[in-house]
Formats: C-alpha cells, sequence, structure tokens
C-alpha cells in the first residue's frame, strides 16, 4: 500500500490544503457565518467589521491604499474569500481524484491549487505591499514558497514522465 503513495507530493497538498483551510474557511467563512450566526458569542475579530476594521484600518495607514482600496473593501473582501478558498477546493479535487498516487497523472488540480495559491497571495501582497502593512513580509515568503511549489510540482511531474 504504501509503494503506491507519492511521498513527493503528498506534502505539498498537505500545506497547500491545511494553510488555505485555516486562512479561507475558518478565518473568514466561518468567522464571518458565526458573527451572522451568533454575534453575541462570535469573536469580533473574525466577523465582517472585525476584518473591516483590521484590513481598512490597515489600508488607511498609507494615503494611496486609503483612497484606492479602503472605500472598495465591501466589494474587494468577497472576491478575497473566494480567491482564499479556490487552493482547498483544488487540494480536495485533487485529493478525490487520487494525484496522492505514485501512479496518478500529471496532478492537474494539484497544480492548479498551487497557481490559486500564488495569484490569491499576489493579490494579498498588492494590497499589503501598497499600504506598508508588515503582513507584506510573510507574504513575499508565501509568494516565494508558491513559486517554489510550481517549480517542485512541474519537476516531479517530468521526472515520473508525465508532464
Amino acid at each position: 500500500m504504501f509503494k503506491k503513495l507519492s511521498f513527493h507530493i503528498i506534502p505539498v497538498q498537505i500545506f497547500l490544503g491545511i494553510f488555505w483551510f485555516k486562512n479561507g474557511f475558518i478565518d473568514k467563512v466561518c468567522g464571518i457565518f458565526n458573527g451572522l450566526v451568533s454575534p453575541e458569542t462570535a469573536y469580533h475579530g473574525d466577523t465582517w467589521a472585525g476584518w473591516k476594521e483590521y484590513i481598512v484600518g490597515t489600508w488607511d495607514k498609507s494615503q494611496v491604499a486609503h483612497v484606492a482600496l479602503s472605500p472598495l473593501f465591501d466589494a474587494l473582501f468577497p472576491v478575497l474569500i473566494i480567491l482564499q478558498c479556490l487552493p482547498f477546493i483544488f487540494i480536495i479535487v485533487s485529493i478525490l481524484k487520487l494525484e496522492f498516487l505514485t501512479d496518478a497523472n500529471a496532478r492537474p488540480w494539484l497544480m492548479k491549487s498551487a497557481v490559486a495559491s500564488l495569484f490569491v497571495t499576489s493579490v494579498m501582497l498588492f494590497s499589503q505591499t501598497l499600504s506598508g502593512a508588515s503582513d507584506g513580509e510573510y507574504l513575499w515568503h508565501l509568494l516565494a514558497a508558491g513559486m517554489v511549489l510550481i517549480m517542485y510540482i512541474k519537476n516531479i511531474n517530468t521526472i515520473i514522465g508525465r508532464a
């Protein structure tokens, strides 16, 4: 059984799955839903109002971000939530398509997850860099990790001859 598992790919699936599950579904979807269902017991920082205070507060530290991004929060935040959920959704599809097995094809869903992760990180990095936020530092690291993951997946697929 263990011979059928691709130990080169499973860590990538775990990293992308857990990271975006926590940052997309848990932090955003569950927090906002909890704030709607039970506002008196929800942690304020994870509610829509809490995220708005945090993000717009960060953007407002920069005049450029204050003018360009802050007024658009209510339109941009749902897009960000969807973008943050995509890598996790693609990982679920990757797992359901058995891309963690050694005889899997070119792993298109895993690659889609890595590209979606890179894209959402780039979007977040743009807004954080524009506002001069401290979150930009970890996002630069995540961007680099995303690029390395894409190269790694392509390399593994080339090595096993399924590129």
